[in-house]
């Protein structure tokens, strides 16, 4: 074999070494894990989670999809909902009691922890977003047309204390010969309210869309609006007490009050994105229990509000075991005492956990969908 041969067959060899080489590189890396992104994309999206206790959780989305967790976030399975409706809202009063709100009015419930729920006719068809009970009894429901619907006997029953469903306009009662304004069959205009949150039996906060703000001191007799500063859409809202709360949106925005909402100011983010959710972590040593974790469009920030003013900013989280830089996280709660788990969720199924209070994140792994499942709800 002549010397150019071998010359030929060595680079060949060594190329096909260095191919090969990379191929198993990627099949190591980032071919599979853009794979398993592809695959996990497959997930409905999901749009509100709440937990019971350390331990039960229910994270509700797209097309009647619930999931269920019974070890803090870390593994989930599906529940039938009996509805093929987009759920928003979840509230979680104990491990077997937990409610969802949803499109066309949906409102379900369960009283056995999941196995099977039940639809509660509220009178509405509008979008229902959000749901929170401040006792065994009292409960309240926020949605589109500024709806707020209010319980006092544990949800049997709901009636409408502001807003509502715009009326149809009554043509029989014109005159033939009438003249109609400009104005006519207008009202006044309202606004979606997207998170309603309660401290205590008497103040509560429901925001929505153009920056909308109403308030309660009186357990919801009256609703009255408050300034935000902005006429950017707010998506939720948390309060650490009556005097300290944070609403966060659209376009970057994130609000703060310290005294109880009388007034709000803009607060900078390092991340300028959509927000969607935030939530306070309430529990934990002195030093941390007033920080606040924020989430939206490819971001989850961190406030920490014990530092010096000048350093009080929304910094992204240290590390995330996943990219969600494509992502949108539309719901954050805590659910340890310690004030360190909690669970994000959002577009595509996904579900991210910490263990260290928002400095790190993972990625939580569930099963997809089966068509049974899809089929029947």
């Amino acid at each position: 074999m002549s010397l150019s041969v071998r010359i030929v067959l060595i680079i060949a060899l060594m190329a096909g070494v260095i191919g090969g080489s990379y191929w198993y590189m990627q099949i190591t890396t980032g071919t599979v894990e853009r794979q398993e992104e592809f695959v996990w994309r497959l997930h409905d999206n999901l749009l509100g989670v709440s937990f019971a206790d350390e331990h039960h959780g229910w994270a509700v989305g797209q097309y009647g999809t619930i999931v269920h967790t019974t070890d803090g976030g870390r593994a989930w399975s599906y529940q039938r909902s009996s509805t093929a409706d987009d759920l928003i809202g979840v509230y979680a009063k104990t491990s077997e009691k937990v409610w969802c709100v949803g499109q066309r009015g949906t409102v379900i419930t369960t009283n056995n922890g999941g196995q099977t729920w039940q639809r509660r006719p509220v009178n509405l068809t509008c979008q229902l977003n959000d749901i929170t009970f401040v006792d065994d009894r009292e409960g309240w429901i926020v949605g589109e047309f500024e709806t707020i619907l209010h319980t006092t006997d544990a949800g049997s029953s709901w009636s409408l204390v502001h807003g509502g469903e715009p009326k149809e306009i009554d043509f029989s009662q014109i005159d033939e010969n009438e003249v109609l304004g400009d104005d006519f069959g207008m009202e006044e205009e309202v606004y979606t309210l997207k998170r309603i949150y309660f401290t205590d039996r008497l103040h509560g906060w429901t925001v929505g869309e153009y920056g909308t703000i109403l308030a309660t001191r009186d357990g919801g007799t009256t609703w009255t609006k408050q300034k935000s500063g902005t006429v950017h859409s707010l998506t939720d809202v948390d309060f650490l007490n009556a005097s300290f709360g944070f609403a966060v949106g659209l376009d970057g925005i994130i609000i703060k009050t310290t005294d109880g909402g009388n007034t709000w100011e803009k607060d900078k983010p390092t991340v300028v994105t959509h927000y969607f959710g935030v939530a306070f972590k309430k529990h934990g040593p002195e030093t941390t229990k007033n920080d606040a974790v924020a989430v939206g469009q490819g971001v989850i920030a961190s406030y920490s509000y014990y530092k010096k003013t000048y350093l009080q900013n929304w910094v992204p989280a240290l590390e995330m075991k996943y990219s969600i830089d494509y992502n949108w996280l539309n719901r954050i709660v805590f659910i340890a005492q310690t004030g360190d788990e909690a669970v994000a969720v959002g577009d595509q199924g996904l579900i991210l956990r910490t263990d260290n209070g928002g400095d790190e994140w993972y990625l939580v792994r569930y099963p997809e969908k089966t068509v049974d499942l899809v089929m029947n709800p």
